[in-house]
């Protein structure tokens, strides 16, 4: 994956995301991770740093939770807007099952706990 604006993808970074959800999907935890999903859309201006990225469901067509992530109304930290000045990581991804988390540039994730998100 490569453009001009965004550069290639670092070969570490997939493999880091597939690490960190046990190649399952990060927003239902059910189904086989088919898809990296930038959270902020890089034409937001996205990056391909680890934080901004979540293995999800889906057929790249946009189904499953890739689908939920592009559509009109995705589960919070699932599509960060261009406007949002905080980095990914200090954005929660609040999973199907009502979890909040942080993820990390390292690969890591913790769970997030602040009622007020």
């Amino acid at each position: 994956m490569s453009n001009k604006r965004t550069g290639r993808m670092p070969p570490k970074h997939p493999e880091a995301v597939k690490e960190r959800s046990n190649a399952m999907c990060e927003g239902c935890h059910q189904k086989p991770a088919m898809n990296l999903h930038h959270r902020r859309f890089l034409s937001r201006g996205g990056r391909h740093n680890i934080a901004n990225l979540v293995a999800l469901c889906g057929s790249g067509n946009h189904t499953g939770c890739h689908g939920l992530a592009h559509g009109s109304n995705p589960p919070q930290g699932w599509a960060i807007k261009a406007a949002e000045s905080r980095h990914e990581s200090a954005i929660p991804f609040v999973d199907a099952m009502g979890r909040a988390w942080l993820l990390d540039d390292d690969g890591g994730k913790e769970e997030h706990r602040d009622p007020d998100r």
